[in-house]
């Protein structure tokens, strides 16, 4: 047993629920879960140190064989809770078997050192049973006296804030409000006469949380019916902003937060229908050097700025820039993000200067028809025989109610990247509709 070991723990469920504000529905809660469940299995990617995996139950061996037989190294020791919550860490530590488990894999390390979604209380009460057994801890996350940081940074609202504390930080102009008929009277300001607005609440998942307000045709209509549908509008303050009008794709940029005065940044191209996450690309030449440029210097000014507030660890900046040329930051993310297992797959195989794509849900048909073993493996191991490094990432997702299917793709560029991704999804359909499945239809995916 090595004397460091990466105890890699993807707690998006718990993460995502942990929201003090908002009191969601048990169906809204239902459909957290099943998507922070789903996305889990990414984090197989995180590492590629001796490391035991901390997984939500119901993963596949299959899959998880196959992934590692094509990064060309050996499973790692994995560690599954009974999902009495599907909250990981707590069921985790309600869990007296998996934390014997967690004991044994662990055994002869003297560090213990955590790779995680993001800061959540339950993190801090692992650290303290594993400190109890002797082990040095080190955190990926804030300690526990700058927790009120992760937790600030995490909320859309912290944007409006950083506006005010940062030069360049650019945010869509706007007007925060704290009842309905403050938000009636500010879409209408903003979104009257022909405009737009996009309504945030203080917290979302992959665009789930912004609604966009048109006062063209039943615009406004379909508008008031998101804000009584989606339960992140339950719970004001809200703020309404301006909508910029910008390209399709949108620049975003994950930022470490460490004791290095220097940050560590990683950038990408995220893919969006409309107010929606959908896929995204990492590598050399994604975003043009002039971009770049400017989003190095907003990011080191960010960094410098939430380090003095006790923040550590990964956290991300999502913006989109302005038909109007000026760079606005949309939102941060205080954690991990979507784009990690990418990152992580890049610095893997750096010496190759490879891009990245990775979209999280694709499509597929009919529920209860996909197979991993029958119609995803096939596709891969045809892949993993030419030497493409392409990996299904969420095969648990082929057993919702309408199934998906995630891929990552690291190629020598973003848009062959992309194509294998697209050619590998029509495989898997093409598969399936030869079994017989009728077309199920596409749904939108959710940004990690």
């Amino acid at each position: 047993m090595p004397e460091t070991i990466d105890l890699v723990i993807p707690n998006i469920v718990e993460f995502n629920l942990k929201r003090p504000l908002l009191d969601l529905d048990p169906g809204v809660e239902r459909d957290l879960l099943e998507h922070g469940t789903n996305l889990a299995d990414q984090c197989v990617f995180w590492s590629d140190e001796n490391r035991v995996l901390v997984l939500p139950a119901g993963y596949s061996p299959e899959w998880l064989a196959d992934v590692h037989a094509g990064l060309g190294g050996s499973v790692p020791p994995v560690v599954s809770p009974a999902p009495t919550t599907g909250r990981l860490v707590h069921d985790l530590l309600e869990d007296d078997q998996a934390l014997a488990a967690l004991y044994e894999a662990t055994s002869g390390a003297r560090v213990v050192r955590f790779v995680s979604w993001g800061a959540a209380p339950e993190l801090y009460a692992l650290a303290s049973v594993l400190r109890s057994q002797g082990r040095e801890v080190l955190l990926d996350i804030a300690e526990s006296r700058h927790y009120w940081s992760c937790e600030y940074l995490e909320s859309k609202l912290s944007c409006t804030d950083l506006a005010t504390h940062i030069p360049g930080f650019r945010v869509p102009r706007g007007i925060s409000v704290a009842s309905w008929d403050q938000l009636k009277g500010a879409v209408t300001a903003i979104a009257g006469g022909g405009g737009r607005a996009v309504v945030k609440s203080m917290y979302g998942v992959g665009g789930y949380g912004s609604a966009l307000a048109r006062s063209e045709g039943d615009g406004m209509a379909r508008f008031w019916e998101t804000m009584r549908r989606e339960p992140f509008f339950g719970t004001f303050p809200l703020t309404v902003q301006d909508y910029v009008e910008h390209a399709a794709d949108c620049p975003a940029v994950d930022i470490l937060v460490d004791d290095d005065e220097e940050p560590r940044l990683e950038y990408s191209m995220l893919g969006v229908d409309g107010l929606r996450y959908r896929s995204l690309t990492l590598g050399p030449g994604v975003l043009e050097p002039a971009l770049e440029k400017r989003l190095a210097e907003l990011s080191t000014t960010v960094h410098a700025f939430v380090r003095s507030l006790g923040y550590r660890g990964w956290f991300s900046l999502d913006c989109l820039l302005g038909a109007d040329g000026e760079l606005y930051v949309t939102e941060i993310n205080a954690r991990r993000t979507g784009a990690m297992h990418g990152i992580a797959l890049a610095e893997r195989w750096a010496d190759d200067s490879l891009a990245v794509y990775s979209h999280d849900a694709l499509p597929l048909r009919l529920t209860g028809i996909a197979s991993y073993t029958e119609h995803i493996r096939p596709v891969f191991e045809e892949l993993w025989a030419k030497g493409v490094r392409a990996y299904p990432t969420t095969v648990r997702a082929l057993a919702r109610h309408r199934p998906s299917l995630g891929i990552i793709v690291c190629a020598e560029s973003a848009a062959e990247a992309e194509r294998i991704g697209g050619e590998a999804h029509r495989a898997v359909n093409a598969a399936m509709a030869e079994a017989g499945a009728p077309f199920s239809r596409p749904t939108a995916g959710s940004r990690s």
